[in-house]
């Protein structure tokens, strides 16, 4: 599958990502691979601690990272997380949960 049948399967504003990274076929893949290997460990540590600082921090890392993929529904679960009310943040942390690991399996299993 190439990455632009990807980009259809996890929400991925493709012709926006790829003006953005100037046509670089190898640095999207490679931002990618990144992405789908990072660590999210730490958020959910902040989810399970209720610690809202930590959480914020956090979603506000993948949020940007959600950006610059052009990754709109995963971006905007993040951005819901990084400004939420402390009663909010287990519900809101299952949503975004949810999305992020569809798009990182979808990515891992591309073997970019």
């Amino acid at each position: 599958m190439s990455i632009k049948s990807l980009a259809g399967a996890i929400g991925m504003d493709y012709e926006s990502v790829i003006e953005d990274f100037c046509g670089d076929v190898s640095a999207l893949k490679e931002t990618l691979k990144a992405f789908a290997s990072a660590d999210y460990q730490a958020l959910k540590n902040a989810v399970d601690a209720n610690d809202k600082e930590s959480v914020k921090k956090e979603a506000h890392r993948i949020r940007k990272s959600a950006e610059k993929l052009g990754l709109n529904n995963l971006r905007t679960a993040a951005s819901r997380l990084e400004e939420v009310s402390e009663e909010k943040i287990p519900a809101d942390y299952a949503h975004l949960e949810t999305i992020l690991k569809s798009t990182v399996e979808a990515i891992s299993k591309e073997n970019l």
